[in-house]
């Protein structure tokens, strides 16, 4: 421990007193010895007493009860592993100080949620003011996790390798911070094989996420960072970047949080991707998950329902929503899912769906019906709904519900068509795999830390078992699209690819934005024959961009547009039967 005997000549003494008070006896104890170079205080719960200049007040009880103190420049130690920030809880025997003041506090050192800080203050004292300590320059990726350590508490600058990106906002409407990253991070097994390459790309990513806080502690009401909002909802879209934010490094949990000590600035918006039109003679079929669409018993009734809307009201605006994406979609075919699996009659949900489609537009659409009344028996079902002036179905849809399918994946849908212009067929199969949540403790179903967390073992079944029915029922032109929980380099995307298809998306495209990392999980696959004949694949990103917080639920924040009527994006293709001279 560095014993001080004097403060700095910058500081104002207002009585003699008072500069009794400030002087720095052998019993002060400075900033860095109480971080000290591992990620817990060495002095935890000793009581010390410290000096430094405030940085940033939030002591009000609707802020973060405290401030933040950083050592003066000559009193800090020459250790570039130990921080010279710490947060100071406010306590009855503290009132609100000025950024720039100097103070001197007795306290306890305690750690609470991994931040090092000074508790239960008995003595506080003003010592006069300075200038506030240039900020610590800060560049995102970390080079490790020690590097923020040693910077905690202190003011710093920061900004990215590449633009600081808004990765993730899933808390920010409940606790109002989001994360963002140089530049966007994506999940590492959309990028990354599975095993060693998607452990080092999570381990980078962990390296590559900064959380932005609103130095509060209450619901934000009303949302704080407003004028980084844009985009149709007016909202803080993930994929737009930030100019470099200065502020204080604090840590909650195992996650660094950045508390801003002057205003964001917006340096570029989240792209918002255009519907390109439909061309003469072409036929646009689209994957979309539409989050858990359930209509109670048809008539107004029976909410709240097992999943999706609570009540009629809410069910009303997830409609609307769900109408406004596809009636700006203009598909010939939807493969949908998430549909409430409550079979095909006047007050089913899917023909609830169909119905208002068809008022909000010119389009005349129809189910894909199978024989059976319902599509499997789990509580949602995937659906096909089809352009009937383009398209002519042949019977009726075909299922399969053995293997994987009769339980673990959703029932598959399958409905052969021919397009009444070109007089070609093909066929649409729909699909919704198992997904990753709900993980077993051991098996081969278990998360293998490969990446691709658990259940991959029966979505790879899966995978195999689909692509053998559709061959064996010599399906023609079989297009497999849905959500198929999988990301582009699993192994069940990767098994059909091996195995005659081609995934019309790239590597790069996303469709779902899961702990601030983008991937997608759904998809669209077409025989490698045919490959030829898709002249456009469109990621529309209406939603996985969008805060949940501007979806149906909340009647303060929901417009009646296409953008959070899911949390998953549509996914559409163009085919022109003419490209590879058919």
């Amino acid at each position: 421990m560095r014993k001080l005997s004097t403060i700095a000549a910058a500081v104002i003494f207002s009585s003699s007193a008072l500069a009794q008070n400030c002087e720095l006896t052998d019993d002060v104890t400075t900033i860095s010895s109480v971080q000290g170079e591992a990620t817990q205080s060495p002095l935890l719960e000793d009581t010390v007493t410290v000096t430094g200049i405030v940085t940033a007040d939030w002591s009000q009880p609707e802020k973060l009860k405290g401030f933040f103190l950083q050592s003066l420049n000559d009193h800090q130690d020459d250790n570039p592993l130990t921080s010279e920030g710490l947060f100071i809880q406010a306590s009855n025997n503290i009132r609100s100080v000025t950024a720039g003041t100097i103070v001197k506090v007795t306290g306890t050192v305690s750690e609470e949620n991994n931040l090092t800080q000074l508790t239960d203050t008995s003595r506080f004292y003003e010592c006069g003011t300075v200038d506030l300590p240039e900020p610590v320059d800060l560049i995102l990726p970390f080079s490790s996790q020690q590097q923020a350590e040693t910077v905690e508490g202190m003011r710093v600058t920061v900004s990215g390798q590449q633009p600081l990106t808004i990765s993730g906002h899933y808390q920010f409407p409940r606790h109002g911070f989001f994360d963002i990253s140089a530049g966007r991070l994506w999940t590492p097994s959309q990028i990354a094989e599975p095993g060693s390459a998607a452990r080092a790309l999570a381990a980078s990513n962990r390296l590559n996420r900064l959380q932005v806080d609103d130095n509060s502690n209450q619901r934000p009401q009303p949302l704080p960072y407003q004028n980084l909002f844009h985009g149709p909802n007016n909202s803080l879209r993930s994929g737009a970047s930030l100019a470099p934010i200065t502020g204080i490094l604090s840590q909650y949990s195992d996650s660094y949080r950045l508390q801003p000590t002057t205003e964001l600035q917006l340096s570029e918006r989240s792209k918002i991707t255009p519907i390109q039109p439909k061309r003469a003679g072409q036929l646009r079929i689209a994957s979309f998950n539409v989050l858990n669409y359930f209509n109670g018993n048809g008539q107004g009734a029976g909410f709240p329902t097992e999943r999706g809307a609570k009540t009629v009201a809410q069910f009303k605006r997830q409609q609307d929503k769900i109408v406004a994406a596809l009636d700006a979609l203009n598909a010939d075919v939807f493969g949908l899912m998430e549909v409430e699996n409550d079979g095909f009659d006047e007050n089913s949900a899917i023909q609830q769906l169909v119905d208002a489609l068809n008022q909000a537009q010119d389009i005349p659409y129809a189910i894909s019906q199978p024989q059976s009344e319902r599509v499997g028996d789990d509580q949602i079902s995937v659906a096909i709904i089809y352009n009937k002036d383009r398209l002519k179905p042949a019977n009726h849809a075909k299922t399969i519900e053995k293997g994987p399918f009769q339980w673990g994946s959703r029932v598959p849908l399958a409905q052969i068509f021919t397009d009444k212009e070109s007089k070609q067929q093909f066929t649409a199969v729909v699909n919704h795999f198992k997904s990753k949540g709900g993980c077993p403790e051991d098996g081969v179903n278990a998360n293998q830390r490969d990446g691709q967390a658990c259940w991959n073992a029966l979505r790879v079944e899966s995978a195999e078992r689909l692509t053998a029915w559709v061959k064996q029922e010599q399906m023609p032109n079989p297009i497999l699209l849905g959500d198929f929980n999988a990301y582009y380099m699993e192994e069940p995307m990767q098994y059909m690819t091996a195995n005659g298809y081609q995934n019309v998306s790239s590597a790069r495209d996303y469709s779902y934005v899961y702990d601030s990392q983008a991937g997608s999980l759904d998809h669209i696959l077409v025989p490698n024959e045919l490959s030829k004949n898709v002249v456009r694949v469109q990621h529309i990103n209406f939603n996985a961009d969008e805060p949940r917080l501007y979806d149906y639920r909340d009647p303060q924040y929901y417009q009646p547009n296409p953008y959070r009527s899911s949390d998953h994006d549509p996914l559409l293709i163009d085919l022109d039967w003419r490209s590879s001279g058919k």
